[in-house]
């Protein structure tokens, strides 16, 4: 504006705040920095530094003014998980460091600098991802065509992961159905199959990013009186380098028996 145009023609416009050129990504739990500082460096001790979110009606994350951490205007979700690197602000490094943090963190940031006679701002974007529960097969019941409704499901993750059917030769299976909700804790996703096929092994996957986790299910029919005499599932999990396989016979059934014996880590 026009204020700000003649302003920049003072000395002190040779300053700017700087900050990441692209958004920031952390997982749940994890603590991380928002960067911003001026450049070239120059103290801002005696600068009003605000942290705001741009999407939150009480938006104050973080402010400080006159020296001092202005806590009682701080909205109280981001009380004791926020903090300036205070040693470093006389280096004009004005970083935020937000702690433990969760799925409702992902926005975008504001860092705000002023001073008597110049002032400056940039935005932060933070991506935040969840790895949620492994996925769950339900087994529901024996549909009217003689086959076998299974329900996959996972839960908490973010931002939402991709859910696949496959069969036992890696081969994508269509959903009968699909669901989608989404709440502080991050997305949770159902998709149902129908399957007709004995003695044959079902997965179903869940990827986000670097992360996959896969439960396998072997189902033999009977379909005389409509039960299902053996069912064993096995979860196979990929976190980025780390895989870990777990067999088990842990199951829940709407209707129709189970027989099972066998657990075993391995």
């Amino acid at each position: 504006d026009k204020y700000r145009q003649l302003e920049c023609m003072s000395f002190e416009c040779m300053y700017n705040v700087v900050g990441p050129a692209e958004p920031l990504f952390a997982l749940t739990g994890e603590d991380v920095i928002l960067p911003c500082s001026i450049k070239p460096n120059t103290s801002a001790v005696n600068m009003r530094v605000e942290w705001f979110r741009l999407d939150l009606q009480d938006s104050i994350v973080y402010l400080y003014e006159n020296g001092e951490n202005k806590v009682t205007k701080q909205n109280q979700y981001f009380r004791g998980r926020t903090a300036l690197f205070q040693e470093e602000l006389q280096n004009g490094n004005a970083s935020l460091k937000l702690s433990s943090v969760q799925v409702s963190d992902e926005g975008v940031y504001k860092c705000f600098i002023e001073s008597n006679s110049w002032y400056d701002d940039i935005t932060v974007s933070v991506d935040v991802g969840a790895v949620g529960t492994p996925p769950l097969i339900i087994v529901e019941e024996f549909d009217h065509s003689g086959g076998l409704r299974l329900l996959c499901e996972c839960e908490g993750w973010n931002p939402k992961p991709e859910l696949q059917w496959l069969d036992s030769k890696g081969e994508n299976l269509t959903s009968d159905t699909e669901e989608t909700h989404k709440d502080a804790k991050g997305y949770s996703v159902k998709h149902r199959i129908t399957v007709h096929d004995s003695e044959t092994k079902y997965q179903c996957r869940v990827k986000l990013r670097h992360h996959m986790v896969q439960t396998d299910i072997i189902v033999s029919s009977k379909y005389e009186l409509g039960l299902t005499s053996v069912i064993c599932m096995s979860i196979t999990v990929v976190l980025s380098i780390i895989t870990a396989v777990a067999v088990a016979t842990f199951v829940y059934i709407r209707r129709g028996d189970v027989h099972f014996s066998l657990i075993h880590i391995l």
